[in-house]
């Protein structure tokens, strides 16, 4: 073969239902003084902190708890989180949450080691030099797919913007998916996380800069969201969707080696600029990319839309690739992510701002979507998810 690719994947992985068991073994052989990276709350009410921390400490690890990471991690929280953690001569950073707690973890164990800001990796780009800290995540959500990527995607408040950092380095040295972990997550959230998930699957598949690899763990990843979120939606208590759903966030983490397209590209700044969750941001856009990328990536769609379970026996390539997008829209329509651009208040003349968020922070997609991108396409997805 003459192409050539790169790949840059977790050291260890521990999957599977009680897997959290082996923290403390598994981590006092990466250091002995843990920071631990946690939410504003939910891991406390689930119990997976205090279960955590018995098990870091029977290992004879000691634990500096940093808590309070707040949905879109802010570059400001995660300098602060590398200060305790140089303050506290920590060796190790672990992670316990969703991907915003995952982003900053894996940022606090770069700047450990590296000098500088979070602002000056974001915004000025400079070079991660060193590797960071030994880093274990440990999801609490089936969507990001953060464990197992090299992303850290940090907001900056004073320039309203989302933008992400990327080395090889920020891959986690282990990821330990322990879908039990999830069973608590609500229904809107479940399907939140689930649908970014899903467009992390598609927008890799479909990139052009796919892969043999990326494309078989994406297709995977792409039906087993569509035979189980739902489910976990509708009966979060049950363990063998929430395991589908964290292995499929998992593969589509690692799929995002191929990179993301346009649906990232606007929930980036409708997040930073109007507050919307990742997630839903990728609801309102998702279906309307797809339709646009249907010429330029026709097989792979009608792949995906076989993936999701429709029928495409007799149709031609255009026509089963449609389908795709219509089962994404039930899909959405199912779990409850029904609402549009306009139930947020946007009006068209918010486009320029978020045309201009779009330049700041998420441009670099344009190499990956498969469509050419242009400024009269985005306004016209935009206008078509009001």
């Amino acid at each position: 073969m003459d192409d050539l690719y790169e790949l840059t994947l977790p050291r260890d992985t521990v999957f599977g239902e009680g897997s959290l068991e082996c923290l403390g073994r598994r981590a006092s052989k990466l250091g002995r003084n843990a920071l631990l990276v946690i939410g504003r709350g939910s891991v406390r009410r689930s119990g997976a902190l205090d279960k955590a921390m018995k098990l870091l400490k029977g290992s004879g690890i000691r634990v500096t708890l940093y808590e309070g990471v707040e949905p879109d991690p802010s570059i400001q929280t995660v300098d602060e989180g590398s200060k305790v953690c140089r303050r506290e001569s920590c060796d190790l950073v672990i992670g316990l949450g969703g991907g915003s707690v995952m982003d900053a973890a894996k940022m606090m164990a770069i700047l450990a080691r590296n000098p500088g800001s979070a602002r000056e990796y974001q915004m000025k780009e400079r070079a991660i030099e060193q590797p960071g800290l030994p880093y274990i995540a440990i999801p609490t959500t089936s969507g990001t797919g953060s464990e197992g990527n090299r992303v850290s995607v940090l907001t900056n408040k004073e320039e309203r913007i989302k933008k992400s950092v990327a080395h090889p380095y920020m891959v986690p040295h282990l990821a330990i998916v322990d879908p039990s972990l999830t069973l608590s997550l609500p229904p809107k959230l479940t399907a939140m996380t689930g649908i970014d998930a899903l467009s992390h699957a598609i927008e890799s598949y479909v990139s052009r800069r796919a892969q043999p690899f990326t494309e078989g763990i994406g297709l995977r990843a792409i039906k087993l969201i569509g035979e189980n979120l739902p489910r976990a939606v509708e009966k979060g208590d049950d363990i063998s969707a929430r395991g589908s759903l964290a292995m499929a966030s998992y593969l589509a983490g690692i799929a995002l080696n191929a990179g993301a397209g346009a649906a990232h590209m606007l929930a980036h700044p409708l997040g930073a600029l109007f507050g919307i969750a990742h997630g839903e941001a990728i609801a309102l856009v998702l279906c309307e990319v797809m339709r646009r990328n249907l010429d330029y990536a026709t097989e792979k769609f009608a792949d995906i839309a076989m993936a999701l379970g429709e029928n495409t026996s007799g149709l031609s390539a255009r026509s089963a690739a449609e389908l795709a997008v219509d089962a994404v829209s039930r899909l959405c329509q199912r779990i409850g992510l029904t609402r549009r651009l306009r139930d947020f208040h946007l009006k068209e003349e918010d486009f320029s701002e978020i045309l201009k968020g779009v330049e700041k922070s998420t441009s670099h997609l344009k190499e990956t979507n498969p469509c050419p991108i242009t400024e009269e396409l985005l306004l016209e997805i935009l206008k078509a998810s009001m």
